[in-house]
């Protein structure tokens, strides 16, 4: 029973770790890793079907109910707004733009000799 506890924490830990960086998307795939890693482990600990199944439909709950707890509690994620400032074009309120475009005291670099001009 006590693999069953761990593969329930481990699915709960990756579906909140990936709520912070990665887009919903990523469940899918995730789900698939999750049911085969899972199916794998149960069966080299002598679980049976039944109890393999409703082990492994649990992890994915858990999985994707960490997803949407920590997407709800963050509000928007961090992914989201950087990709919105990327696809708008503009920057976001709180971002300085002090950047100069101007690089006119820079010199530019001595022209290289090829090995075919070097005599």
């Amino acid at each position: 029973m006590d693999i069953a506890l761990v593969l329930l924490s481990t699915s709960a830990l990756i579906g909140a770790t990936a709520s912070l960086r990665l887009k919903v998307f990523v469940l899918v795939p995730l789900a698939v890793l999750i049911v085969l890693v899972s199916a794998a482990v149960l069966h080299m600990h002598g679980f049976g079907p039944g109890n393999g199944v409703v082990i492994i439909v649990a992890c994915l709950v858990v999985n994707q109910a960490a997803y949407v707890l920590i997407q709800i509690g963050l509000g928007t994620s961090a992914s989201e707004q950087s990709f919105d400032e990327v696809t708008d074009g503009k920057p976001a309120p709180a971002r300085d733009q002090a950047v100069d475009d101007d690089h006119g005291d820079q010199q530019s670099p001595p022209p290289r000799l090829l090995l075919s001009q070097k005599k």
